[in-house]
C-alpha cells in the first residue's frame, strides 16, 4: 500500500504539457564608471618623444653600440649576456645556448613582461627572481628589480679557483711584439726560465709554481668584466668583506635616474641620487678620487714585477708565476679595475682589497 501511495504522488507532481512563456525582461541596471582609456595607460611610457629620447641615449651605450656580441654572443656560456636571443631565452628558461647570430641588446631583451608591473615596478622587466652566482656555489643575490642587471654583472670566477694544491711548471711560447714585453716583465717564479731561440722570432718561457705562488694562467684572468653585483657584495677579492647597504643602492635607483632626459638609458649615475640622502656628509667624488690614486700606485707596482701590462686599450693581465700574496694583490685589483667604480659601488670594500694590495707590494 505504501509504494502505491508513494508512486502516486510522485506521478501526480510531474508536469505534463508545453513550458509557458517567458517572463518580461527586469529593469536595466545602473551603468559601472568608464575605466581608463587603454592608450592613456601606455602613453605614459610610449610617447613619442619619450621613447626618440630613450632609444637615443640607449644606442649610444655599449649594451647596444658594443662589439661584444659579435663574437661572444654566438657561444654557449656567454650569449646569455652578450646577445639579445641568448639573455631572453636564459632569463626564460635558464639554457645557455649559442644563437647562430649574436645581436646586440635591444628594448625588449629587458622590457618584456608586462606582469612585473603587478610587483610595482615603473617599468615591465623579465625578471625580478634572485639571481644565482656564477662564481660561487650556493650563493644567491637579490637586488630587487636590480637583479636583472646582476643577472649579468657578476663575477665568473674566484681566486680559489686559481689555487693549486701541487707544484708545477707551465711552458709558453712568445712571439711579435710579446717578445720584448716578456723578456722585460715576465715573472716566472723561483727556478723558471726565458729562452730566445737563435733567430731571435720566438721566445720560450717556463713558468715555475711551486707551492709558495700562484700562475695566472691567462691573460684574461680577473673576475670578469662588469662584476657589479659582486663589489656590493663584498665576495670576490682575496678577501671577504662587508656587503653594502642595499636598501637603496641599487643599480636602477642610481644608475636610471640620470639627467640625460631618458629616464637613465644612459646608465650614467647621477650623482645628485648620493646628495639626495647624504647632503655632505659623504663626498662621493672625493672617495672616488682617493681610491682611484691609490689604485695608481698599485698598478704601477703590479706592472713593475710583471703582474700586469698597461696598454692605450687598458690593463691587460700576463702569464705569471707570483707569490701568493702578490697575486692576491694582482686578484683585488683586477676586481676594482673590471668593477669601474672607483669605490662607488662598495667603499669600504673598496678600501680592504686596496689596504692587502698596497702592503703585498710594500706601498
Amino acid at each position: 500500500m505504501l509504494g502505491f501511495i508513494l508512486a502516486f504522488m510522485f506521478s501526480s507532481c510531474t508536469k505534463e504539457g508545453p513550458m509557458g512563456l517567458p517572463g518580461i525582461d527586469g529593469a536595466d541596471g545602473t551603468d559601472g564608471a568608464d575605466g581608463l582609456d587603454g592608450n592613456q595607460t601606455c602613453l605614459v611610457c610610449h610617447t613619442q618623444s619619450n621613447m626618440d629620447a630613450i632609444t637615443a641615449a640607449y644606442m649610444e651605450h655599449p649594451h647596444a653600440a658594443g662589439s661584444s656580441f659579435s663574437y661572444a654572443g654566438t657561444r654557449a656560456g656567454c650569449a646569455q649576456c652578450h646577445s639579445d636571443e641568448g639573455y631572453v631565452t636564459y632569463v626564460t628558461t635558464g639554457a645557455e645556448i649559442a644563437p647562430a647570430v649574436g645581436a646586440a641588446l635591444t628594448c625588449a631583451t629587458c622590457h618584456n613582461n608586462h606582469s612585473s608591473l603587478e610587483d610595482d615596478i615603473s617599468a615591465p622587466i623579465y625578471s625580478m627572481e634572485a639571481v644565482a652566482s656564477a662564481a660561487i656555489d650556493g650563493k644567491t643575490y637579490n637586488y630587487e628589480a636590480s637583479n636583472l642587471c646582476a643577472t649579468c654583472h657578476q663575477a665568473r670566477s674566484t681566486p680559489a679557483s686559481y689555487y693549486r694544491t701541487e707544484a708545477t711548471t707551465f711552458t709558453r711560447t712568445f712571439t711579435g711584439a710579446d717578445i720584448a714585453t716578456y723578456q722585460a716583465h715576465g715573472a716566472v717564479g723561483p727556478n723558471g726560465s726565458k729562452t730566445l731561440n737563435a733567430t731571435e722570432d720566438t721566445l720560450t718561457v717556463v713558468f715555475d709554481v711551486p707551492l709558495t705562488h700562484v700562475y695566472t694562467t691567462s691573460t684574461h684572468a680577473g673576475p670578469h668584466h662588469g662584476p657589479q653585483a659582486n663589489m656590493i657584495a663584498a665576495d670576490m677579492g682575496s678577501q671577504i668583506g662587508t656587503p653594502f647597504e642595499q636598501a637603496h643602492h641599487t643599480c636602477i635607483n642610481c644608475h636610471m635616474h640620470g639627467e640625460d632626459g631618458a629616464s637613465g638609458h644612459s646608465y650614467v649615475a647621477d650623482l645628485n641620487m648620493c646628495n639626495n640622502c647624504h647632503g655632505d656628509a659623504v663626498d662621493i667624488e672625493g672617495i672616488q678620487s682617493a681610491i682611484a690614486t691609490r689604485m695608481a700606485a698599485v698598478e704601477a707596482a703590479l706592472e713593475e714585477i710583471g703582474a700586469i701590462h698597461v696598454a692605450e686599450d687598458g690593463v691587460h693581465p700576463m702569464y705569471a708565476s707570483l707569490p701568493k700574496d702578490e697575486w692576491d694583490a694582482f686578484w683585488n685589483y683586477m676586481c676594482l679595475w673590471e668593477d669601474k667604480s672607483h669605490g662607488a659601488h662598495n667603499p669600504g670594500y673598496a678600501r680592504q682589497l686596496l689596504n692587502q694590495a698596497e702592503a703585498a707590494l710594500g706601498l
